[in-house]
């Protein structure tokens, strides 16, 4: 049984136990003892586990911590326990005079044996953090829950490498909270900084509320974009514990697939060239022209990524480009072939040409120039 299964098993009789459970030491015995065991510690040994741990603490004499888990004969973890009916907010302190009291312990847990939540001393070396760099519900596992109780399996147990982890941890939550206000109000220097590149136009408090709106919109498109390629790699590529022996071969064969869904082909490359070679010919400047391969296309761009005028999507049978042209201008100028208006994902005003080969790309050089021209309206005039 992997320690996935161990703990959803554990998280199955939590849920049967914790409604005949009235007291601490219920509570200890019932919930918190079988956490341990399946964390790989021997709880009835006190050389590993230690119950009623004394921890002096200034003039409090005699102040006991509920557990203490010992490696090479020093503790490592304090464990302070209360009743399942307990609501932990009111006992943090409680722990953290165990914790301060002893500088060689770095990590702390107090739980009702549901709830659990996990402490170091980040913000002040020996003073355990006010906040908990993890809270987890045993019987709402998460796969990141199962990642950090990974860390705190016996064998696996390292100081130096889990407070790290702990501190990794909380900078991410704290990014993460930043970046959603960020990503959902971006302030006046986010869209300065967006912007800057695209045009040679003084940024002025006017120019900045004219790109609100439309920074909104791309940070929803780009966020769409970067979960569905996620979601896709995922779905791929399963941690190696989960995968079955009847299953090994397809999920590498998926994961074979996933990988070549963003590599970049000769031919996208190849079209590439003929693109330069079209600009270079009609004497524009290609210092800054740039790609980028992602799984649905191939993007042609000017110094950034916004900048885009032309997206190749040749690796179906149905080959096409899309530029950012309306369809009346870009119809014309389409030679004969296939036009339509490009989905509304590729932005307005955008129109998809179809192609049966990268020869195509020859006779749609007036297209491939007025594309290039409309990005660089501002320099070309």
């Amino acid at each position: 049984m992997s320690f996935k299964e161990e703990f959803q098993k554990l998280s199955v009789q939590i849920l049967e136990r914790k409604q005949h459970i009235t007291n601490e030491e219920m509570t200890k015995q019932a919930l918190i003892i079988p956490f341990l065991q399946v964390l790989g510690y021997d709880v009835f040994n006190p050389l590993e586990v230690k119950p009623e741990f004394i921890s002096d603490f200034g003039k409090k004499k005699g102040e006991k911590v509920d557990y203490a888990i010992f490696k090479d004969g020093k503790p490592i973890i304090f464990i302070e326990a209360k009743a399942v009916t307990d609501n932990l907010d009111s006992y943090d302190s409680q722990l953290a005079r165990y914790f301060n009291a002893t500088p060689e312990v770095k990590l702390a847990i107090i739980t009702n044996g549901v709830i659990y939540k996990f402490f170091t001393d980040i913000d002040s070396n020996n003073i355990m953090d006010e906040n908990p760099f993890a809270v987890i519900n045993i019987t709402d596992l998460s796969a990141n829950d199962v990642e950090v109780l990974t860390r705190f399996r016996k064998e696996a147990f390292e100081v130096e490498s889990l407070v790290k982890y702990a501190e990794d941890l909380i900078y991410t939550s704290n990014l993460n909270a930043k970046l959603k206000e960020l990503l959902k109000n971006p302030s006046d220097d986010f869209i300065r900084l967006l912007i800057k590149n695209l045009s040679d136009t003084k940024i002025t408090s006017n120019v900045i509320e004219r790109f609100r709106p439309i920074v909104r919109k791309s940070i929803s498109n780009a966020i769409l974009d970067i979960v569905s390629q996620g979601i896709f790699y995922q779905e791929t590529a399963p941690a190696e514990e989960e995968k079955t022996i009847g299953q090994t071969e397809e999920v590498e064969k998926e994961e074979q697939v996933a990988k070549k869904q963003v590599s970049t082909t000769e031919e996208e490359l190849k079209g590439f060239e003929i693109i330069k070679k079209i600009l270079v010919s009609n004497g524009k400047d290609i210092s800054e022209l740039q790609y980028k391969d992602t799984v649905n296309y191939f993007g042609i761009y000017i110094k950034s990524i916004l900048n885009w005028f032309i997206r190749l999507s040749l690796e179906s049978s149905n080959k096409y480009l899309v530029v950012r042209l309306p369809i009346e201008i870009a119809g014309p100028l389409a030679d004969n072939l296939k036009i339509e208006a490009a989905p509304k994902g590729y932005g307005e005003n955008s129109s998809r040409i179809y192609i049966n080969s990268l020869d195509d790309l020859h006779i749609l050089g007036d297209l491939i120039l007025r594309s290039y021209k409309e990005i660089n309206k501002d320099k070309e005039n």
